[in-house]
């Protein structure tokens, strides 16, 4: 079965997971994934975090916001992951590749290194910010559907929006539960889902429910600018391991 091997190790990551996300409202599959990946191929490490990141995703957006405003408002945005997830997630599962590793490293790293880059798209979201809605959604749509990591690329549209916190991630929340969602149906239609690896990964959203939980009891009480940077350490050496795995283990 599915993880049964290693069940503690990964309860471990999922469980470590659920805080960070129920402490920076984000941040499941980022985390998640990687830590998966270095000992699973990447396609099982997606398989093992769908229903947690569903999870963990739905209360977050229950927290602030409601599932009717955030689509009534970002419907364009996320039809258009619709697309992109079909896409990237068939990739992964039909024509599934090491090298897709790369992809996830290098998402990474573009969260890492956002501030640095510098990258404004400012006058083209305010020029056209119809197409640019579609084509972030649907770039970042396919990418998630690979590498399970769409925020890097989502986040770049969304600092553009100027939305407060809460709303901010309300609309990510909503992006990732119908990538999520989109993954599980595709999964199960090309028999990669069985019944057997369902059961394996139910305990994992109990699991990730309860990091979410005691995450979120914590946003108050931590120096969060000391634990971004504790965070974006772990995920440089992740990146960078999850590089040189691809090309010489």
């Amino acid at each position: 079965m599915l993880g049964n091997e290693i069940f503690w190790y990964e309860a471990c990551i999922v469980f470590f997971a659920g805080i960070v996300h129920g402490i920076l409202g984000f941040g499941f599959p980022m985390l998640a994934t990687p830590l998966f990946a270095l000992f699973l191929d990447l396609k099982k490490a997606v398989l093992l975090t769908l229903f947690p990141t569903i999870a963990v995703n739905f209360l977050s957006l229950k927290r602030d916001n409601s599932f009717g405003e955030i689509w009534r408002e970002y419907r364009l945005l996320i039809v258009s992951i619709i697309g992109g997830s079909i896409i990237g997630t068939n990739l992964l599962v039909v024509y599934y590749s090491e090298y897709y590793k790369l992809v996830l490293a290098g998402v990474i790293l573009l969260y890492l290194n956002k501030a640095r880059l510098k990258i404004s798209l400012s006058h083209s979201v305010a020029t056209y910010p119809v197409l640019m809605t579609i084509l972030f959604g649907f770039l970042s749509g396919i990418v998630g559907g690979i590498a399970n990591i769409m925020i890097p690329v989502l986040i770049i549209l969304i600092l553009e929006l100027n939305l407060d916190k809460k709303r901010a991630i309300g609309v990510m929340s909503f992006c990732f539960i119908t990538n999520k969602i989109l993954q599980v149906l595709i999964f199960g239609y090309h028999g990669e889902l069985s019944t057997n690896s369902v059961w394996v990964i139910l305990p994992f959203v109990v699991i990730a429910i309860g990091g979410f939980f005691i995450g979120s009891r914590l946003q108050d009480h931590i120096d969060e600018a000391l634990y971004k940077k504790i965070l974006n350490g772990v995920l440089w050496v992740l990146s960078l391991y999850l590089t040189y795995s691809t090309f010489y283990m």
